[in-house]
């Protein structure tokens, strides 16, 4: 299966809140540059946070489905492989069950 037979993926996605902590200020600080120094450098700044939540909108995209995997038909007569209880894992040669401390008078 080729990737261009899956279903395609969405161009963007949410938009992730932590972004807008980092874009809402920009807004601000665009707002006040705008009313107060240069109409051109607020709209660039407003450009500049708009370039931010569309990348992070798309870097936010869902991922598209995964192929679905159908199993392999067995050949006919063909059965699993019976297993038994496993053994108990073996315990290092330098192992020794604890031991309580002696009595002392």
């Amino acid at each position: 299966m080729s990737p261009r037979d899956r279903p395609s993926r969405p161009m963007f996605g949410k938009v992730d809140p932590y972004c807008l902590l980092a874009v809402l200020p920009m807004l601000f600080v665009a707002g006040v540059v705008g009313a107060l120094a240069s109409v051109p450098l607020g709209f660039a700044v407003v450009v500049f946070a708009g370039l931010i939540v569309v990348f992070d909108s798309w870097a936010n995209r869902p991922a598209s489905a995964p192929p679905v995997r159908r199993p392999r038909p067995r050949p006919q007569g063909a059965t699993a492989p019976a297993r038994g209880p496993r053994p108990p894992a073996a315990r290092p040669d330098a192992y020794r069950a604890r031991q309580p401390a002696p009595y002392r008078r």
